[in-house]
């Protein structure tokens, strides 16, 4: 296939989702390189929380500009809010927004646009994660809306992941050598699958043999439940 390269701006949930585009690109025999002057595809996945991370992002793709034998597609939230717009820069090949990271290979080939929203969770897909530390997504989305938040129209409406997927993914990352777990979701302890609740899987993962330290982010005070209280105080791995 060829080399790619990922840079990644904004918050947790952005380096994870790279590991899972990481994840789709090598299963179709794309290789990873650390440069970009070695990548045949260069793949921006971006932020649109604030107005200065959109700003670094547009200097790029015209930095990316001068590579004019490489492809370069957009990806991530801002790619989701500015959709055509960025079609329009001549040097960019595929927009894809959180949830369509799967019809990357496709984009790849033919360019274009992807922005369906609300209702992927990436089940099948457990991404590789090297290191002490790493991060899972339990749950995408947020149902908020709060005013200053652009989050509920770039990421969709809150989902949960099924909490058997969540045990396997950590299950993986312990055999891959992972000792501490961050548990990651847009509003993370709005977390509920059927009769599974943030604190039941927090609890959950922290019952893992090898993982010896539970975290999470980002929480809202109003799913800041009396539950969570004791499952923090009284299990020693969430921190």
């Amino acid at each position: 296939m060829g080399k790619f390269y990922i840079e990644t701006y904004g918050c947790q949930m952005n380096v994870y989702d790279s590991h899972i585009l990481r994840s789709i690109l090598k299963e179709r025999g794309w290789e990873e390189v650390n440069n970009e002057r070695e990548a045949d595809l260069i793949i921006l996945n971006t932020c649109s929380v604030r107005e200065h991370a959109e700003k670094r992002v547009m200097g790029r793709i015209w930095m990316v500009g001068r590579f004019r034998n490489k492809k370069l597609g957009i990806v991530g939230c801002m790619a989701q809010r500015l959709k055509e717009r960025l079609l329009e820069i001549p040097h960019v090949l595929f927009v894809a927004g959180p949830d369509e990271y799967k019809k990357i290979p496709e984009l790849i080939e033919k360019g274009g646009l992807a922005d369906s929203l609300g209702y992927e969770l990436y089940r099948e897909i457990f991404p590789e994660q090297r290191g002490v530390s790493a991060f899972i997504a339990i749950s995408r989305g947020c149902n908020n809306f709060c005013s200053y938040c652009i989050v509920p129209y770039v990421r969709g409406r809150e989902r949960s992941r099924p909490p058997e997927d969540i045990i396997e993914e950590v299950k993986r990352l312990v055999d891959m050598g992972v000792k501490e777990i961050t548990l990651l979701g847009q509003n993370v302890n709005s977390y509920r699958y059927g009769s599974v609740n943030f604190p039941g899987i927090l609890a959950g993962v922290a019952e893992v043999p090898g993982v010896e330290r539970v975290s999470f982010l980002t929480s809202h005070p109003k799913d800041f439940s009396r539950e969570l209280v004791d499952v923090m105080a009284s299990v020693d791995k969430v921190v």
